[in-house]
């Protein structure tokens, strides 16, 4: 099909332009809040058991690989300062069906990757009470369900509670832990090779997601030629040192092996130094932090559902609205359903493998968008440019397609399936369509 047209770089003073208001600590902070989340509590078991203590170096090529694909994203909005992200830039660029490709990569990925948040958090809650794991992430997708359906949210003012939570959580489990690392214990550092760094690279890079909104919010930054390709790499630096501060802490005072049979690995770490209060310090902050993380799950993956039927993707009642509350409860229905059937899988690893194929794979469309912009080379010049773009762009597909071969042979069968799934319900929807008006 051919592609939409495409949208100038909306300018300073431009009409219909949002003003730029925010600073580069402003920027930051929205950065580093919205990456720092639940993923690093369940992620460092899957981890552990790919790479060993040598996860620590999957960080740093996760961090890397985040570098090199967000400076260009960062330029992409920049170009297309749109509402909708990556989903609404590639369908304007690409045009409908690269934009559904898009949008079914992009839900498919938070919904698989969803299974590590909610069975993470029942496996701490199982920590913690003794309840079945599989019935408190089914509890949690209920609950989260609910509070979207009801169109109540967390504010911003209890997001940011959550995650000072979080931050301090994290932190006391650093100057806690830190004096009990055991040099002993990292041994062996790297019990799979080089392998199971690879492994554990694209597993990892799930905990660093989120510096996309930095980019996203290109259009309300000010100097960002300076200031988003700064808040961006700022962003990664401070959620590698403190994701490098937590697992070289975990890592150091607890074997591997403990780390990667625990349903609640930094929980049991804190146990090791801490005692019981240390070990129900860390439960109440991964409990608070995962249901918190889950919830903007919900409202992520519905809201992709919505836009994608709103814009004649999917079926339309998919896109309605109620009227007094504003919300997309049949989008938020139906997300609902196949979150908690993602839950019933109960595999931590299963989840974060096949949500991190589909995750790396969502920014390959809008790269490839920033490419034909370039090509095009129409419209006023973006405020910021990726630097080196002979070698970044490449590298970043490099990375990317590297990490998508590293999540292994389940993780890439069970992303396949989902994109085939996705081509019978695109094809068979709009043959249907077309049918439908031909008949009327």
């Amino acid at each position: 099909m051919e592609a939409q047209p495409m949208t100038n770089t909306v300018r300073d003073g431009s009409a219909g332009g949002l003003r730029r208001e925010l600073g580069l600590r402003e920027a930051l902070a929205l950065g580093v809040g919205g990456t720092v989340g639940g993923g690093i509590f369940t992620l460092v078991e899957v981890a552990a058991g790919a790479a060993g203590p040598a996860s620590l170096i999957a960080f740093v090529l996760a961090f890397a690989a985040s570098a090199v694909i967000a400076l260009p994203y960062a330029e992409l909005a920049c170009r297309v300062p749109a509402a909708g992200g990556g989903y609404a830039v590639t369908r304007q660029v690409l045009g409908p069906t690269w934009g559904f490709a898009m949008g079914w990569i992009y839900w498919g990925g938070y919904l698989l990757a969803s299974g590590y948040v909610t069975i993470g958090f029942g496996q701490y809650l199982h920590a913690a009470t003794g309840v079945p794991t599989t019935a408190g992430a089914v509890a949690l997708v209920a609950a989260c369900t609910l509070v979207n359906l009801v169109g109540a949210k967390l504010s911003g003012r209890a997001q940011s509670v959550v995650f000072a939570v979080a931050v301090v959580g994290f932190l006391t489990f650093v100057c806690w832990g830190l004096p009990h690392v055991r040099s002993a214990v990292l041994v062996p550092f790297a019990p799979h090779g080089g392998v199971g760094v690879l492994l554990a690279t694209p597993v990892v890079f799930l905990a660093f997601g989120g510096f996309d909104m930095v980019a996203a919010a290109g259009e309300e930054i000010r100097r960002p030629e300076r200031n988003l390709p700064l808040a961006i790499l700022l962003t990664l630096v401070c959620v590698l040192v403190l994701y490098l501060l937590v697992a070289f802490t975990a890592f150091g005072t607890t074997p591997a092996g403990v780390l990667r049979g625990s349903g609640a690995p930094l929980a049991d770490a804190a146990a090791r130094f801490g005692g019981v209060p240390a070990r129900r310090l860390m439960l109440g902050c991964a409990a608070l932090t995962l249901a918190a993380t889950a919830n903007a799950l919900v409202m992520v993956t519905s809201r992709a559902l919505f836009a994608m039927a709103r814009d004649g993707l999917l079926p339309a009642a998919l896109g309605r609205l109620r009227p007094d509350s504003r919300v997309p409860r049949p989008a938020v229905l139906v997300d609902g359903l196949l979150l908690g059937g993602v839950a019933l899988l109960g595999s931590v690893q299963l989840a974060a493998t096949a949500g991190g194929f589909l995750y790396v794979l969502h920014f390959f469309p809008p790269l490839l968008s920033l490419v034909r912009l370039r090509r095009a080379a129409s419209g006023p010049a973006p405020a910021f440019r990726t630097p080196a773009p002979r070698i970044v762009l490449p590298l970043a597909f490099t990375c990317g397609a590297a990490m998508l071969v590293a999540t292994g042979g389940r993780g890439a069968s069970t992303g396949l399936v989902w994109l085939a799934v996705g081509a019978v319900v695109h094809w068979g929807y709009q043959g249907w369509r077309g049918r439908a008006g031909a008949a009327g």
